[in-house]
């Protein structure tokens, strides 16, 4: 009998290790997703949209709290171009949108290599969430430091049980 409570205690010591190891690796893997986007992914994008994008007109279709996923507000935006209608939740700052009504045109640059690259002309000309001073690169780093971190106090506790 006593045997079987150690065994469970151990198995679930076990289960908890895995959830905990599993969260750090999210932690690890979504801030360096972060990290890399906003220092490389980002500014090339914004490069080539200076160099080689076409200028359009999209719609705001509507700003609410909820979209795209987050708790904060986003905005959905609409494209007509190349003869195709794409609609989609903008990735980026959402309050260049505060005062604009549902339709209200937004300038941006479209990838004409690629129809899908699409970012309002003024996120270009800041270089918005993008380069080495991005709050976004800082998040990124700020999650694996604690994913990191969360790996050795792990470790830590492994070692101390055994």
């Amino acid at each position: 009998m006593d045997d079987s409570v150690g065994r469970r205690a151990r198995h679930r010591l076990g289960f908890y290790g895995v959830i905990w190891a599993l969260l750090c690796t999210f932690f690890v893997v979504f801030g360096a997703y972060s990290a890399w986007d906003s220092y490389h992914r980002l500014p090339q994008r914004y490069a080539r949209l200076r160099t080689r994008g076409v200028r359009a007109t999209a719609n705001l279709v509507k700003c609410a709290p909820g979209i795209g996923g987050g708790r904060g507000v986003g905005c959905r935006v609409s494209l007509r171009f190349a003869g195709n209608v794409r609609t989609w939740n903008y990735p980026e700052d959402a309050h260049q949108f505060d005062g604009l009504s549902a339709g209200a045109p937004i300038p941006v640059l479209v990838d004409p290599s690629d129809p899908t690259t699409v970012y309002t002309a003024r996120d270009v000309e800041r270089r918005t969430n993008a380069g080495a001073s991005s709050p976004l690169l800082w998040f990124g780093v700020v999650l694996v430091g604690i994913g990191l971190a969360g790996f050795a106090w792990l470790l830590r506790f492994a070692a101390a049980l055994t």
